[in-house]
This record gives structure tokens, sequence and C-alpha cells, in this order.
């Protein structure tokens, strides 16, 4: 149940410590005038940039509290077995990164090969090495990575491949196939890798590889990876 109400419990929580931010500042304020005498634009000036300090600081609280709040509502839909909320601590090239460390290893019950979600539910990458403290997750755009995809609309399975900047590329598809710009592919379940039907990303472009047999397709991630800030981690 407290989970349930994490957000109301957070918000009221924030509230009291602007407020108590807030009569701090106004109490240092006070004493910091008695005891140095400033012209009055000094005083505005410092007393303006204290305000919008404290606004930065409480827009900062309520923004992490909007993720998290989303990331525990997608643990209540998900039927997969929640683990773990982590932050990103460190990313592998900024942008597009290959890697994440996360805050959380074998102490938080994290195990090599765990399944990592954004907080929407999209499909990160999984869980490549644990440290006691720490993990690193092997993101689908690795040169490494391999996904067995499945476009939702025409239900057909294709290996998704990272290793391209930004993009993925979906190969072994034949030129028969029906696939078009806009489809949603998700992941296929066809291996043991990862559970079925997570959202991997959407088809960019469609067009003829140099093999008479199949296509090469791009494919834009579904996870927005230069706004990472916390990941779900699921078994």
């Amino acid at each position: 149940m407290l989970w349930r109400y994490r957000k109301e419990i957070l918000l009221s929580f924030f509230l009291l410590l602007a407020s108590f931010i807030g009569i701090k500042s106004s109490n240092c304020k006070i004493l910091w005038v008695k005891e140095n005498e400033t012209s009055r634009p000094q005083k505005e000036f410092f007393s303006h940039k204290g305000i919008e300090l404290e606004k930065i600081f409480i827009n900062e609280l309520l923004s992490e509290n909007r993720r998290l709040y989303e990331i525990l509502e997608l643990k209540e839909k998900s039927s997969c077995s929640f683990r773990k909320v982590a932050r990103v601590i460190r990313m592998e090239s900024v942008g597009w990164p290959t890697g994440i460390l996360l805050d959380s290893g074998r102490e938080q019950s994290i195990k090599k090969g765990m399944t990592v979600l954004d907080q929407n539910g999209s499909l990160v990458g999984r869980v490549a090495k644990v440290n006691e403290r720490t993990s690193l997750v092997m993101t689908l755009l690795h040169p490494g990575s391999k996904v067995s995809g499945l476009i939702q609309r025409t239900r057909e399975v294709g290996i998704l491949s990272g290793g391209h900047p930004g993009i993925l590329e979906l190969n072994y598809l034949p030129k028969e196939s029906e696939a078009r710009r806009g489809d949603i592919m998700l992941t296929s379940g066809l291996s043991t890798l990862y559970p079925k039907g997570l959202p991997i990303g959407r088809v960019l472009k469609v067009r003829e590889a140099n093999s008479s047999f199949f296509l090469k397709i791009t494919v834009n991630p579904a996870v927005s990876f230069s706004k990472l800030e916390e990941v779900l981690i699921i078994q």
C-alpha cells in the first residue's frame, strides 16, 4: 500500500522541505542584513538569486518524483518479475551509449542477464556485468547486441543488431516483406534473453540490401538514451 501512495507522500515531503528551505533561507538573509549593512540593490540581488535556486531545487525534486512514479506504475502493470529501480551514474559514449553503469549490484540482488527498461517500459538492454554495488548494462546500441524482434503489424521476425550510431538494423527480412516506415518493433520472445512484447522502436527506413534475398531496415530505438536517468530492472 505504501508504494501505491508514494507519489502523494513524496509530494507532501517536497512541499514541506521547500517550506523549511524557504524559512531557513529567509532567516539567513535577515541575519546577514543585520550583520552586514549592504545597499538595497545588493539585497534584492541575493534575495532574487535565493528564490531562483529554491525553485530550481524544488522543480528537480518534482521531476524526479514524476519519473519514479511512472516506473512504479509500470511495475504494477507489468507481468514480469520486478527487481529494482536503479539510477544511471555513468554512460559510455553519452548520447548513443553502448554501456550504462547503474548504482545497484549484487547487494541489491541484481544478476547478469536481467532485462533493463526505461520508465515507459521500452527495452534499454540487459545486465552484462555485476559488481557488489554497481552493474553494467549492455544497451541495444552495443555492437555485440542482438535481439530477436517482431514487427507488430505484419508479425514478421528478424534480428535487430547494434553497432550503428543512434539506430538499430533489422536483418533477415525477405524482399517480399510488407514492413514499412512507422511499424512498431517488439521483442519476439523467441530467445531466452528477453521477455516477449517489450517495445524496441519503430521502423525508420526500408530499402533493398546488396543481397538479392533480403531488405535492409533501420529502426529508431524507443528509448531516449540522452534523457535516461532511472531504469527498471526485471527478470
